[in-house]
Order: structure tokens, then C-alpha cells, then sequence
């Protein structure tokens, strides 16, 4: 192993540093949603009456793995002062310290008398199982108004969200608490501007909004990384435009979601999740059975106003070309603009949705009067549907109608696309099929258009240039490299086992870096095979910031963030002063709801070149990213973790997000959670129980395309089952699908910690147990004593492992 410190020697702030906090900005103030604005905005600096939980104790990201412990975190008190604001409501924030200390403490007792005796890890997912709720702080008072001295109030609703919690119906979570809806109805009367700012990691209910006239804008921060506040004051201001777009609806009511009733604890049945909406997802769902969104999918305003027009068309074999001319109109104000492209396909013999997002791209800043020309492409084979009774993916003949527009509900049709017949473009076989079909909702209204707009582009597609794909599904053969063949030849059975089990519990003589998620084995360091590290999360590299390293190497943790006490009585050994000072500041990124609002895959490709420059400083191999699931219900505790309701969308951000990283040579991503990873509560044992043809168009392709872009190092595979088998043990999934289907060629791992059996995942095609320990490693070494795991399949997991740890920065020679 390389003798390279991988920690810096300095507290100063590095240039890698500074060159992260000024892109995190910038990306956080293009992930950010106007929602509503009736003239107040933009805002220059003048007085600010600051109220709410989230004023000063801004939630920067989610709780667990998305976890970052940055150098600091810029509230959003601190980014309007930063930006030549004056905070004018220092009482009542002071108040709400004191409340929320009080509130905070009491919540840690509570947690300490439930947890008494447990270990420390029972102790840990007991503090996530039951996170601390802020409190919403005490009423607005005509005094504070009186003392704040200007006209202008903010109000920041704030809540928190992560691992292995669901959020809730109830005031404090989805619903406004009685204080904050007293709040927002006494703000909207006393100040001339009042702006609603939702740090929240996903939709609320916002039914105030009819009833209340005084709240003239509404903003969606989402949770916005370190750099969130300066990025607030950036689009307050009107320095930068809002340009971020939803990538999820919201809804009126949550009643009116599709699952609404039957979602996770809803329903109080946590072993099983039917997916009985089929197809119909966010905005599928609202467009095909005519429910009224709030906001719709791809919904944004801006500073200025634009206008698009369809230049021109091209077909090419199965290409499709549109070339769309933006425009800003506004008189005032630069802005950038998102064009979305959808398509309505013809209803055959399947049901379709409404429309599907097929492409989408984003404008450079116009100043007024400048245009610019996007070209937005798609293939046609990417339209098709899968046909469960054929096994099969197909385009129905019919008119595939164009719609171009800047949000689901406000499309025009512009082309139509025409086949005189039916083409099969793909044929498979059934893969993760329910023993017993689940239950969809009844059929929606007619999606078919009676009429179109006249003089409309028509562009016939010829059939013949659709070259039919097979798979073989065969067990997929790993090329070994001279290098990996000669080490694998050295090993015995016994030893090439250790290979599929995490590395466990810190040993001298580990490659170690102090609070990364996890590690491969260095039982194997006297065969040449040292060990990578593995890190989390979705929000940045989630690792400890200030430690000591002596001479060898060894690591100790001296600054422990909050969420480690739990097991510092078990990791004395890692804890305390000896050898040199050494740092490791990570960048705490938007979350990943708020980077792909940008809908700018070019600012996702330099956060992941930024966050690989780290991975190499730090000396971390994979980091357990990007987060991909699809926001199914507003519930799902871990949506601020993923991109959008919409696969093309979450696969576009995950392969650009992918790309940036694996730019650097030495340092790769999994994407996770594969697959159907929808709710947290009772997430280790909850089976998603989803129709083929659901699990194919919906919750599979993001991960396809970001799998056949951006060939991920490896892939994690989810807690959950689907249709009962354990994602980890489905050899449906992690190998006729993945590997045969979509020729991914690396590792898959296990989440931590699951409760799939580790003796069935090699066979399956899941190669890693994770984090690993000893009676995993023993379950294993014993199946393949007795053969259970045969020579093989050893063979073709312990490689897989090994390529990925040759490939490693660490391990280069």
C-alpha cells in the first residue's frame, strides 16, 4: 500500500476547499424553487424580520448516511447578513434557541432511559428510528413586530428526515403545527412582504396558501447543503435567478397521491408495500387520471420571462432531434430556462400514460432579448413499453405525439411521430414476476388526444430501421486480468471466501479512514491483497473531520460528531490524542433532490468531479452514491436523497453524477438503493410487491440508464424484498437484469447490514456482504466448505471484489 498521508497536515482551508464551497453555492441557488411570487422578489438588502425553526438551525442535509461533517454549515440567518441583510428579529430567534436546547436535551434523555443497556449500534438505530422532532417555537407577537422595524418578514418551516424513519401525517411533519399556522396568518397582516421559505426535504401541506392572501412568495430550499444560506441570499437578491425546477409533484391534499391510503405505516401493514398504482407515478398518475396538482412536475418561476419555439425536426433511423429556440423576453433580469420534451404514446393493446419526460435540457444565462437554440434528443426505443404477455419491449403503431414545455401541465403538441405498425424493440425474459399479480388501480380516463392542432409536423418513423435486441442469460463470465489471475491462483477456497465479507471492526494494518461507512477484508494483506475504504453518503463524503495518525498509519478520532457517541464506548481504541494532528474537511453538497432541480447535468458532472478530488485526498475507493430511488409517496423519509419521481430524470443525474466522479482514475460510485427501496420503516424486511411491467418502467430504468451511461464501479443492492425474495438473493435482479440485460460488469454489494441471507448473495450475482463481521464470514467459509457456494461462483465474486480493489487509487502500481 502507498505510504501517501491522505489527510491534510494543516487546519487551514485548502484551495480544494474553497473551489467546493463556491461550486456548492452556486449549485444550491440553482436547485432552489420559486413557487410563488407576486412582484416582491427579488429583494435587495434592506431589513429582515427572520422567524421560524429553520431562520438559524437551517437544515443543511438528512440524517444518517447522508450525513456530512463539514467544516461549517452557513444557516440561513448568517447567509442574508453575509449578503448585506439586516436580521432585525434577534428576540424572538434567541427565544427559539432556548426552546430548542431545552427541547433537544429532554429528547436525548428520553432516548438515553429507552436505550438503557442496549449496545451501542441498538442504541444508534434507536436515535433513528426515533429522530428529534424541532419544535416549531413560540407565537409572534406585536412586540416582535413593533421591534423589527421594517416591513419585510421570513418565515422558514424546517424538517428533518432521514434513515429509517418515515415522516408523518401530523402537524410538525406534513401538516403546519397550530403555532406556525398562527404565525404565517399574523406575519401576512403585520408586514407589507411576507415570504414563506419550506426547508423541508420534500413536499408539506399547503392549504394556507388558500386562506391566507398576505404571503406574497413562496420559496423551496429543500436542504441546501453548507453553502445553502449565502445561495438563499444569491436568488433572494436577484444576484442569481431562480432557475431550479421541481422534479416531483406536489399535490393539493396528500389524498390526492395515488398510494396515498395504503403507503407504509398508513395503512399499518410494514411487511408489505403493493405497488398498486402500476405505471402511474407523480405526474403519470395526475396528467392520466385528471387530479389537479399544486405545483406539477418540472414547475419553477423565474425573474424574467421567456419565450420558446420549435425550430426544427429531424428523424434519423430511430433518432429524434428537436431544435427549440429560447428566448428571454423580460426587460430586466438574466435568467436561464428548462425546456422539457414529452411524448404521448399511442393507447394499443396496453394502457399508457398520459405522457412520459423523454428529454429535457437547460439554457446558458440570457440576459434580455438573447436566445439561444437547444437541441433535445431522444431514441424511440426509449418510448417503448413493456409488454408482460410477450415479454417484450414495444412500440404500438399509432401517432407518438411531441409535447414541448416548461412543466408537465403546461405542454403543447409540436410533432407527431408515426408508425404504421407495431416493433418489438427488446426481448427478455420474466424477471422479479409476482407469484400472484398485484391489484392496480382501475384503468384512467381516455389518454387519447381527439383532436390536434392543425397543420401539425408529421414525421413518419420507418419500422425497418428497429434492430430487435436478445439477451443471453447465461452466467456472465469475468475477464480476469493477469495480474487478478495470478493473485486469485494463490488463494485457497477458504481464503478467496474472505473476499465476499466487509472488513468489519478496525485492525492494525487497515486501510482506515475514521468514520467511513465500511471496508473490504485485510485478512489477505500477506497474499498481496490490501483492503479499500467505502464511504457514505448521497450529500457528500460522510466521514470524521479531525483526527491523529501516527507513524504507521493508525488513525484516532479527537472532534466526535454527535451522531458517533453512541459508540465511542466501544471504539476507545479509536478515540483520544496520539500521533500528528490531520484533517479531513469534506464538502457538504446539496442533497440530491435540490441538485437535480437544476436540471443542469453539466453542474452534477463537476459536483462529482469535485467530490472525487476528495475521494482521493481522503484515500476513499467507493462512495456509496448517487441515491436514486423514485420519490413514490411524500413519505418515504429518504426522498431528499434522491433526484425525482421521474426514472429518466434520476437516471440522466446518476449517470452525470457517476461520470464526474469516475473521471478520476482510482475512485468509483455505487448506485443505490436497487431496488424499490421506497420507505424506511421496517425497510429491512418490507416487501415491494410491484407488477413487471411497474418495476420495469418505473423503479428499474433510472438505474438502467444510469448503469448503460456511466458504467458505475458498483452497484448496491437494497434492504428490502421484492415480491418476497430479498433483493440481495434475487438472481432476477443482480444478474438476468443487471448484468445479462444491461451488461454491467462490476460489483454488487449488500446495504449494511440486511437481513438477506449472506449465503445465497454470491449465487444471486451480489458479490459483498456489508459491513461484514464475524459470524457472517463464518456462514460463508462454511457454505463454501461444504460446497453450498460452489467453486464457480467463489471464483467470479472473489474477482469482481478484487478488480474493484486493483482498481483503487490506494492500490495503483
Amino acid at each position: 500500500m502507498s505510504k501517501k498521508w491522505y489527510a491534510a497536515k494543516s487546519p487551514e482551508v485548502s484551495e480544494r476547499e474553497k473551489s467546493n464551497y463556491t461550486l456548492a453555492r452556486k449549485a444550491a441557488a440553482e436547485g432552489f424553487v420559486l413557487l410563488e411570487n407576486n412582484g416582491v422578489l427579488p429583494l435587495p438588502a434592506c431589513k429582515i424580520a427572520l422567524y421560524g425553526m429553520g431562520a438559524r438551525k437551517t437544515i443543511k442535509g438528512g440524517t444518517g448516511s447522508g450525513a456530512v461533517n463539514e467544516r461549517y454549515s452557513v444557516p440561513i440567518e448568517k447567509g442574508l447578513e453575509n449578503g448585506g441583510y439586516t436580521v432585525t428579529s434577534k428576540s424572538w430567534l434567541d427565544d427559539y434557541d432556548f426552546e430548542y436546547d431545552e427541547k433537544y436535551h429532554a429528547w436525548e434523555a428520553e432516548i438515553a432511559k429507552k436505550t438503557a443497556g442496549m449496545a451501542p449500534h441498538e442504541i444508534f438505530a434507536a436515535a433513528k428510528g426515533d429522530p428529534f422532532r424541532f419544535p416549531a417555537g413560540r407565537l409572534v407577537n406585536d412586540e416582535d413586530v413593533r421591534a423589527s422595524d421594517t416591513d419585510t418578514a421570513i418565515y422558514v418551516i424546517a424538517r428533518q428526515a432521514g434513515e429509517s424513519h418515515d415522516r408523518r401525517l401530523e402537524p410538525g411533519d406534513w401538516y403546519l403545527t397550530d403555532v406556525e399556522r398562527e404565525n404565517l396568518l399574523k406575519l401576512a397582516v403585520a408586514y407589507t412582504k411576507t415570504v414563506l421559505v419550506i426547508n423541508v426535504g420534500g413536499p408539506i401541506e399547503l392549504s394556507i396558501l388558500d386562506e391566507v392572501d398576505g404571503i406574497d412568495a413562496v420559496v423551496f430550499y429543500g436542504q441546501g447543503g453548507m453553502e445553502g444560506g449565502n445561495a438563499f441570499a444569491d436568488v433572494l437578491s436577484g444576484k442569481t435567478d431562480f432557475s431550479g425546477r421541481l422534479t416531483s409533484t406536489w399535490a393539493l391534499k396528500y389524498e390526492d397521491y395515488p398510494n396515498a391510503s395504503t403507503y407504509g405505516h398508513v395503512n399499518g401493514d410494514l411487511d408489505n408495500e403493493s405497488y398498486l398504482e402500476g405505471i402511474y407515478v407523480g405526474y403519470r398518475y395526475f396528467d392520466s387520471y385528471a387530479v389537479k396538482p399544486r405545483y406539477p412536475f418540472g414547475y419553477g418561476l423565474s425573474y424574467t420571462k421567456f419565450s420558446l419555439a420549435c425550430s426544427d425536426f429531424a428523424l434519423q433511423g430511430t433518432r429524434v432531434q428537436a431544435k427549440v429556440q429560447v428566448m428571454n423576453t423580460g426587460a430586466t433580469n438574466v435568467g436561464r430556462q428548462v425546456v422539457q420534451l414529452y411524448l404521448s404514446c399511442p393507447v394499443g393493446r396496453l394502457e399508457k400514460e398520459k405522457k412520459r419526460l423523454v428529454a429535457f435540457a437547460k439554457t446558458r444565462e440570457l440576459v434580455p432579448k438573447a436566445s439561444e437554440e437547444l437541441v433535445l434528443e431522444f431514441d424511440m426505443t426509449s418510448a417503448a413499453s413493456y409488454d408482460e404477455a410477450v415479454l417484450a419491449w414495444v412500440l404500438e403503431k399509432g401517432a407518438y405525439l411531441l409535447q414541448m414545455g416548461v412543466d408537465a401541465a403546461n405542454t403543447e403538441i409540436v410533432a407527431a411521430l408515426e408508425m404504421d405498425e407495431t416493433v418489438t424493440c427488446e426481448q427478455c425474459v420474466a424477471c422479479c414476476a409476482p407469484k400472484q399479480r398485484v391489484d392496480e388501480l382501475p384503468l384512467p380516463l381516455p389518454t387519447a388526444y381527439t383532436s390536434l392542432p392543425e397543420g401539425l409536423r408529421r414525421l413518419t418513423i420507418d419500422t425497418k430501421s428497429f434492430s430487435p435486441v436478445t439477451h443471453d442469460y447465461g452466467e456472465p463470465r469475468v475477464v480476469e486480468s493477469k495480474r487478478e489471475k495470478t493473485l486469485l491462483d494463490t488463494l485457497a477456497p477458504q481464503e478467496m471466501a474472505e473476499l465476499l465479507c466487509g472488513g468489519g471492526v478496525l485492525k492494525q494494518g487497515q486501510h482506515n479512514v475514521t468514520g467511513a461507512g465500511g471496508k473490504t477484508t485485510i485478512d489477505l494483506a500477506n497474499k498481496g491483497i490490501g483492503n479499500i475504504v467505502l464511504s457514505d453518503g448521497p450529500a457528500g463524503l460522510n466521514i470524521i473531520n479531525e483526527i491523529t495518525m501516527d507513524e504507521n498509519g493508525f488513525e484516532r478520532a479527537v472532534n466526535i460528531p454527535e451522531k458517533y457517541k453512541a459508540y465511542a464506548a466501544a471504539a476507545k481504541n479509536m478515540i483520544g490524542e496520539g500521533g500528528e494532528p490531520a484533517y479531513r474537511y469534506a464538502t457538504a453538497w446539496p442533497v440530491h433532490l435540490v441538485l437535480a432541480q437544476s436540471w443542469n447535468t453539466e453542474l452534477l458532472h463537476q459536483v462529482g468531479e469535485a467530490v472525487g478530488r476528495e475521494m482521493l485526498e481522503f484515500g476513499i475507493t467507493i462512495w456509496l452514491a448517487p441515491g436514486m430511488n423514485i420519490n413514490r409517496n411524500p413519505l418515504c423519509g429518504r426522498n431528499f436523497e434522491y433526484f425525482s419521481e421521474d426514472p429518466l430524470l434520476s437516471g440522466k443525474m446518476a449517470a452525470a453524477i457517476t461520470k464526474g466522479v469516475q473521471s478520476h482514475q482510482g475512485v468509483g460510485v455505487s448506485l443505490k438503493h436497487f431496488a424499490c427501496n421506497n420507505q424506511e420503516d421496517n425497510r429491512t424486511q418490507c416487501s415491494s410487491n410491484i407488477n413487471e411491467r411497474a418495476l420495469r418502467e418505473i423503479y428499474l430504468k433510472g438505474f438502467q440508464i444510469a448503469v448503460t451511461e456511466s458504467q458505475p464501479w458498483t452497484v448496491m443492492s437494497s434492504y428490502n424484498k421484492i415480491n418476497h425474495i430479498y433483493t440481495a438473493n434475487n438472481y432476477d435482479l443482480c444478474t438476468k437484469l443487471l448484468r445479462c440485460e444491461w451488461n454491467f460488469g462490476g460489483l454488487v454489494m449488500t446495504d449494511w447490514g440486511g437481513r438477506a441471507d449472506p449465503v445465497l448473495c454470491a449465487g444471486a450475482g451480489n458479490d459483498l456482504v456489508m459491513p461484514g463481521n464475524d459470524e457472517v464470514r463464518q456462514q460463508i467459509a462454511a457454505a463454501v466448505s461444504s460446497g453450498t457456494i460452489d467453486d464457480v461462483t467463489l471464483r467470479r465474486s472473489a474477482a469482481r471484489v478484487l478488480h474493484i480493489v486493483l482498481k483503487s487509487d490506494i492500490y495503483q502500481q
